[in-house]
């Protein structure tokens, strides 16, 4: 029986009626589908579990995933707890169709998915402009406070010259340790356990002023680049009020991954291959996701149009 043919099976009916989806997915799925993936990639299953189990307002089980059901579920998803986005909503679908599509793998399930992803909106990428760069630095200066000992202005200044001299993730620079970063010869190696897909080290150049930075921060004894005493929720609330106090929007596509496509965007600009400097395996990823058309310009029509 391969996926599309729709004739359910007695036995896998049965099995799929008495299964639970939680112990499915803790029991099979999960160690045999997540090995070696990061732990914010098994958060976001048990996340849509949790968001299907309120949908149901019981546990849910293998039978509930049902073309009718799980549409279902999306639509109130979609205005659950204020609204969710199209983005998020299609999250969902995705996991929730990886744990069945393996069910039926499995022999469990019978009946394959045929639930469609909602329309998503092709947002343009937006990066920080040069004067909207400049007041986030100028922000991180008036920075109140210590972390861990350190100036505050100091560690947000040294943490944010890192991301824009490498372009990496937040998490995989907040998670570096002094071994990964060379003062003398101002080179940072990010291991690839730190990073998204944990497939490849990467190695950049770090400019002089970020060493001067780094050194600045470096505490005797302590083995993180960047201890941070709080969750890492609070550094996303930190960074939040760093942005307001710059002037700066800080809505939810404006937060640490806006340095990213600012270096992504500035870097295409000065002639670079952002899709190698991000690690992306598809040109198609960088440019629609990364590349604020604002600094990597493409030929307008008014700029060689005759004016009538």
């Amino acid at each position: 029986m391969g996926q599309g043919d729709t004739r359910t099976s007695p036995g896998a009916a049965v099995m799929s009626v008495t299964i639970s989806l939680d112990d499915f997915y803790s029991l099979q799925f999960e160690p045999l589908c997540l090995r070696g993936r990061a732990p914010n990639t098994k958060r976001l299953y048990n996340t849509t579990l949790r968001n299907f189990r309120k949908f149901l307002g019981r546990g849910p089980l293998l039978a509930d995933l049902d073309n009718a059901t799980v549409s279902r579920f999306l639509s109130w998803f979609r205005t659950y707890d204020g609204g969710r986005s199209a983005f998020t909503a299609n999250k969902e679908r995705s996991n929730l169709l990886a744990i069945w599509r393996f069910a039926c793998r499995e022999g469990l399930v019978s009946k394959w998915p045929n639930v469609a992803p909602d329309a998503e909106p092709e947002l343009l990428p937006q990066a920080w402009l040069e004067d909207e760069i400049k007041a986030l630095f100028a922000a991180c200066e008036r920075e109140p406070g210590s972390i861990c000992g350190v100036p505050a202005g100091l560690w947000w200044r040294a943490l944010l010259l890192v991301i824009w001299d490498s372009g990496e993730r937040v998490g995989a620079v907040a998670a570096l340790r002094w071994p990964h970063v060379s003062l003398s010869t101002g080179w940072l190696t990010v291991p690839y356990d730190l990073r998204k897909g944990k497939r490849a080290d990467k190695l950049y150049r770090l400019a002089p002023d970020t060493i001067d930075a780094l050194r600045s921060i470096r505490i005797p004894k302590e083995p993180r680049v960047f201890p941070w005493p709080y969750s890492s929720n609070y550094l996303w609330t930190k960074f939040d009020l760093l942005l307001q106090r710059a002037g700066l929007p800080h809505d939810a596509r404006s937060k640490f991954h806006r340095i990213r496509r600012s270096v992504a965007s500035y870097f295409e600009a000065a002639g670079g291959d952002a899709t190698n400097l991000l690690g992306h395996s598809d040109r198609k990823v960088t440019r629609k996701h990364y590349l604020d058309r604002r600094i990597v310009q493409d030929k307008q029509a008014s700029d060689v149009l005759f004016r009538p």
